[in-house]
């Protein structure tokens, strides 16, 4: 058995739009950061502040070689926790 069902152009649009309606808000993809100045521009700070706190080892980095890379999550995290406050 086939149904056929014929909808105008207004109507396939309107079902777009409630269907997207339905989906999940995008997120932010959790992503690498590398270099101090795309470090520094996330977290909103002067490039000198990242490795002032790179040096005092109070900001969650990793090295890939020389580089700085950091995880936006564990920035976001670090961040919500009082960031680069003064202990």
């Amino acid at each position: 058995m086939t149904l056929a069902v014929t909808l105008d152009d207004e109507t396939i649009d309107e079902i777009a739009r409630r269907a997207a309606a339905l989906q999940p808000a995008p997120t932010i993809e959790d992503g690498w950061l590398r270099g101090a100045a795309k470090i520094a521009g996330y977290i909103d700070c002067p490039v000198s502040r990242v490795y002032a706190l790179v040096s005092a080892k109070r900001i969650p980095i990793e090295h890939d070689g020389s580089a700085l890379i950091a995880r936006k999550s564990e920035l976001d995290k670090w961040l919500r926790a009082g960031g680069g406050k003064r202990p």
